[in-house]
């Protein structure tokens, strides 16, 4: 499984899906639990996911799972490549909260397996530390704190690790974490005291935890008894240390850790209770197999407590041969926590009074008088490390305080924006229905314009039935002229009747209506008027749409307004033409011209008033206009000759629309 390899995948998302959170969780509790099926939830994690960061986030588990069940040698490797590749990527909190993961990660493995107790494990936590400050997994920094407190204990700086513990429980508080880490953060407190001999205090916390052990995951109950038995071994109370280390070894064999570090810990810990218990047997059994693991995975720590229980059987039977040879074959052991070294220093006493080395066992008794000093010391340096941990945590709460008031001044400046854009955006809205309403508002306006003159023109007409029963009984009753005048009155009256109910009409239809009119009105003109009509053949004008009556408004001006009472010959033509996109229809007469000057007062111009409103509405709806011009025609000398009427009609316009 190589780490870089997550660098081919895709990067899909800097924020983790509610999903993968929930994935990562399930892991981090499985971790917690040492459930037999973690390795197999983080190997489908990486094999089902495309995206990058969400591989490294499953990688890091993984990671993860091998320091806690076994101490790989490629495990350097792997985390040297995981930490440069997170350290290339752009920093935000998800990218911190990895790396927070990451480094702490190799602190505990440094401490657990390498016994790097110093400043290289040190600073591996605090740089857990520093990036989970800038992250968004912040509730992990209690955790990392505890950590940094173990690490000192290991170095024998018990205020130091005292004040880490303190800033843990600080912070678990701060971030509302539950009660369940506060439990384990007064285990470590605990721990401490156990090792400054301060076994009142450290027996509250521990009875304490004890209630609630069941609330705490599998390692941290596991950590839990392996303290609880250690606190009784420090108090020489040996059989109920006894009595929580097989607590612990049944839970380990419940959880199937039977092969565990955490299983051979406790072994070790019971060989030297089962030795202060005087039962040598079990404590030898119980030595040869830890002993066994420590040699095989180079556990330097255990190791030197595994010759020290080793010391301590040779002096119960009495072999002071076998202790020198085990003092002469031990190297260096590197930093030793002070409560192993005074074990040690207590089996040696014995040793050096058994071989008759009184001066050794008298500086050994000094040295171990001068530890208990040193312990009292560490005690005052704690309470008045606690001291200022409080001033800090108070400091801490006032920065803490003042930058949340500088973030609700930030949210309310953003809630007030938010508010005036939401007040301008329903402005804008309210505005814009207003000018579609009055939009809708002109357009019903000009439809009731043209719907009054329709119902002005059906008040004014007189009954169809009467008027044709009128016309057929005169037309049975006169000459064949005046019946062919009269026929075609009626054929007039009756398109005008089917032509009235609608706005738009065929261009064939309005043409034979103007056909109609001309025929009943050349009668009234003279016989010197002469018609003509050029148009398209009937299959294009049945396919053009006109306003109903608006040829035969503009005929009938033009022989009212143009040629009735002219002396002479009156002419009059209708022209259709087909234009691009449109239909040119002109109307034009030889009468004296148009001259707005010389209307008759007395006209109702209902014509014209049909025309413009027409024409109004039609430019409203479609966007292809409708243009008409009035001009007169002249000749070489300027006299006027006639009036010319052009309309371009849009050939959008549809028989089928209504007005």
């Amino acid at each position: 499984m190589a780490v870089m390899s997550c660098s081919k995948l895709s990067h899909n998302n800097q924020e983790r899906t509610a999903q993968l959170d929930k994935a990562l969780r399930a892991i981090d509790d499985s971790l917690s639990a040492n459930a037999a099926s973690t390795l197999t939830m983080i190997q489908q994690g990486l094999s089902h996911t495309k995206d990058s960061l969400a591989y490294c986030d499953y990688y890091i588990r993984y990671i993860r799972h091998n320091v806690t069940f076994c101490a790989e040698d490629t495990f350097p490797h792997q985390w040297n490549k995981l930490a440069s590749h997170l350290s290339q990527q752009q920093p935000t909190p998800r990218i911190y909260g990895m790396l927070g993961y990451l480094y702490n990660t190799r602190g505990f493995y440094e401490m657990k397996f390498k016994n790097r107790a110093g400043k290289k494990t040190m600073l591996y936590f605090c740089k857990a530390y520093q990036y989970l400050q800038k992250s968004d997994a912040k509730q992990s920094m209690p955790d990392v704190c505890a950590n940094i407190g173990d690490a000192y204990i290991n170095t024998n700086n018990l205020p130091q690790a005292a004040m880490w513990y303190r800033r843990a429980l600080f912070l678990a508080d701060s971030l509302k974490l539950s009660d369940k880490s506060a439990i384990t953060l007064y285990m470590g407190l605990g721990r401490i005291y156990v090792a400054l001999a301060d076994f009142d205090a450290a027996l509250k916390c521990y009875q304490q935890a004890d209630k609630q052990i069941q609330l705490l995951p599998l390692n941290m109950q596991i950590y839990f008894l392996n303290n609880y038995g250690n606190y009784y071994y420090y108090d020489k109370k040996y059989a109920e240390a006894l009595r929580n280390f097989l607590r612990l070894k049944r839970l380990l064999i419940h959880s199937k850790l039977e092969n565990s570090i955490d299983m051979y810990v406790c072994k070790l810990n019971m060989a030297d209770t089962y030795l202060n218990l005087g039962n040598t047997k079990l404590a030898y059994d119980n030595l040869n197999q830890s002993e066994a693991f420590f040699n095989k995975i180079d556990y330097k720590l255990a190791l030197y407590y595994c010759h020290t229980v080793r010391i301590g059987l040779a002096l119960r039977q009495g072999n002071t041969a076998e202790v020198e040879r085990i003092l002469s074959s031990e190297g260096n052991m590197g930093n030793i926590e002070y409560n192993m070294v005074n074990i040690r220093q207590r089996y040696l006493r014995e040793y050096y009074v058994k071989t008759g080395q009184y001066k050794k066992a008298y500086d050994n008794l000094v040295e171990s008088n001068a530890c208990n000093d040193s312990l009292q010391h560490n005690i005052t340096h704690m309470r008045t490390a606690e001291i200022m941990m409080r001033y800090t945590n108070d400091t801490l709460s006032l920065h803490h305080h003042i930058e949340m008031q500088k973030k609700d001044a930030h949210i309310r400046k953003v809630q007030w924006f938010s508010f005036g854009v939401a007040m301008l955006t329903l402005t804008l809205i309210f505005l814009v229905l207003y000018l579609l309403t009055l939009i809708r508002k002109r357009r019903l306006q000009t439809s009731m314009q043209l719907m009054e003159l329709k119902l002005q023109n059906a008040r004014n007409r007189i009954s169809p039935h009467f008027i044709f029963n009128v016309l057929n009984n005169r037309i049975s009753h006169t000459s064949q002229q005046d019946a062919d005048e009269l026929m075609a009155l009626a054929k007039l009256i009756r398109a005008n009747l089917n032509m009235s109910g609608k706005f738009y009409i065929t261009l064939k239809e309005e043409l034979d209506f103007v056909k109609y009119y001309i025929s009943v009105e050349r009668h009234n003109i003279g016989s010197d008027f002469t018609f003509e009509l050029h148009a398209p053949e009937d299959s294009e004008t049945q396919q053009v749409a006109v306003p109903s009556m608006f040829i035969q408004i503009l005929t009938e001006n033009a022989i009212k307004h143009g040629l009735k009472g002219k002396e002479g010959p009156k002419r009059l033509s209708v022209n259709v033409q087909k234009g691009t996109g449109t239909w040119i229809i002109t109307v034009t007469d030889n009468g004296p011209g148009f001259d707005i000057r010389r209307t008759n007062p007395d006209s109702t111009k209902t014509g014209l008033r049909i025309i413009r409103s027409t024409i109004s509405a039609i430019n409203r709806t479609h966007k292809h206009k409708l243009k008409m011009s009035i001009n007169n025609l002249k000749d070489s000398s300027g006299q006027i000759t006639g009036c010319q009427i052009a309309i371009e009609l849009p050939d959008d316009l549809k028989p089928t629309e209504s007005c």
